[in-house]
């Protein structure tokens, strides 16, 4: 009897997850922490390069598995859910231990990252093994707005609005875990220093000491393009952030550097608008799909509609022929029938207009005398 193959465990790490909003320059930054001496995502899981990132350094089976633990919690990437929501870990439809040991085969120290995991780093913690370390990059939100539009032809009060729920989720999951604060266009301009600094803070953790020795601060700084120059920043003419986004920036270039732990709490928001702007989106989003789904209705209707007509047509065609053949059967008949009464009188015609029959006419009269009853 064939032995059944254990499940997969989850990878022990250690762990580095970077997080930071979408297009803050989370995958430069991870590309240099595999230079600096990380362990990263298995190449064959890699997402696939794109003209706007073509390095994404992000593995595509643990990006479409977030995707499905937010659309547990009727969410998605760019309609985060309702803050507080988050998926259970014990009733996930596939493991993570399962998706994590497939993008990552081999020994840590091991780093992931994901934009979506700024949304759900308390499930992430409650899975991945401790103690766990994480880079928070971010980056001028005006700059991610602007970036966002250019990609995916957001505008860029939704795109300050994402930026700050994504910041402010990652702030508030990062409560208590080992953190590193990076300003990402700090890092941009001085690759050598932000990485030397990182890799002074990783050293001192306990559960990195022994890659210490290995820490390559010249790579990681290397693997900088200095074009990412003019990818930071805001573009010429643009107007400032509103005041909720500017706030909490200004906050986490106070929070910049390492932590041991996490503990310093964000500014609460000046105004409902970034969670209005967020809860609109995600209701059309959930109207464009209940649209979606009555128009596959209507077409599945319309289809069985449409066969339904044919049958119809097709039983009345197939009525109206054994009809028609009926009739034709009655016609023949009564074309017959007529043919035979018209034989028939012709034939009584020629009898009583022959001779003999004349001639008998006196028999004929005495014998119905004879046979007609008396009275």
């Amino acid at each position: 009897m064939n032995a059944v193959p254990a499940a997969p465990t989850m990878p022990e790490g250690p762990w580095v997850v970077v997080v930071g909003a979408h297009r803050s320059g989370t995958s430069a930054i991870t590309g240099a922490l595999v230079a600096l001496g990380l362990q990263g995502v298995d190449p064959g899981d890699r997402m696939d390069w794109a003209e706007s990132n073509p390095e994404h350094w992000e593995s595509l089976t643990a990006a479409l598995f977030d995707d499905e633990l937010l659309a547990e919690v009727d969410g998605t990437w760019d309609a985060p859910p309702e803050p507080g929501r988050m998926p259970d870990p014990e009733t996930a439809r596939r493991s993570p231990a399962d998706i994590m040991a497939a993008a990552y085969p081999g020994p840590g120290p091991l780093v992931w990252k994901d934009p979506r995991a700024c949304l759900l780093l308390p499930y992430w913690r409650h899975v991945l093994p401790a103690p766990l370390a994480a880079v928070f990059v971010w980056r001028d939100p005006m700059a991610v707005a602007q970036s966002l539009h250019a990609r995916d032809g957001m505008s860029v009060e939704y795109g300050l609005a994402l930026w700050e729920r994504y910041n402010r989720s990652a702030a508030a999951g990062l409560q208590g875990v080992d953190t590193y604060v990076l300003d990402y266009d700090a890092a941009i301009h001085d690759p050598t220093a932000a990485f030397d600094s990182i890799a002074t803070w990783l050293g001192d953790l306990g559960q990195f000491g022994p890659s210490g020795r290995r820490w390559d601060v010249e790579a990681a700084a290397a693997t900088i393009d200095q074009g990412l120059h003019n990818q930071t920043g805001r573009a010429d003419g643009a107007e400032s952030p509103s005041s909720d986004p500017l706030t909490l920036s200004r906050w986490l270039g106070t929070v910049a550097g390492g932590h041991r732990p996490f503990s310093t709490e964000p500014p609460p928001p000046v105004s409902p608008w970034p969670d209005a702007l967020i809860a609109l989106r995600r209701e059309q989003i959930g109207l464009r799909a209940e649209l979606t789904e009555c128009r596959a209705e209507l077409g599945t209707e319309v289809a069985r509609t449409t066969a339904l007509v044919a049958s119809a047509e097709a039983m009345e065609q197939a009525l109206r022929s054994g009809y028609q053949e009926e009739i034709d059967r009655l016609v023949e008949q009564l074309h017959e029938s007529r043919q035979r009464a018209e034989s028939l009188a012709w034939e009584i015609q020629k009898v009583t207009s022959s001779a003999s029959w004349k001639v008998t006419g006196p028999l004929r009269a005495a014998a119905a005398r004879v046979t007609k009853p008396h009275d």
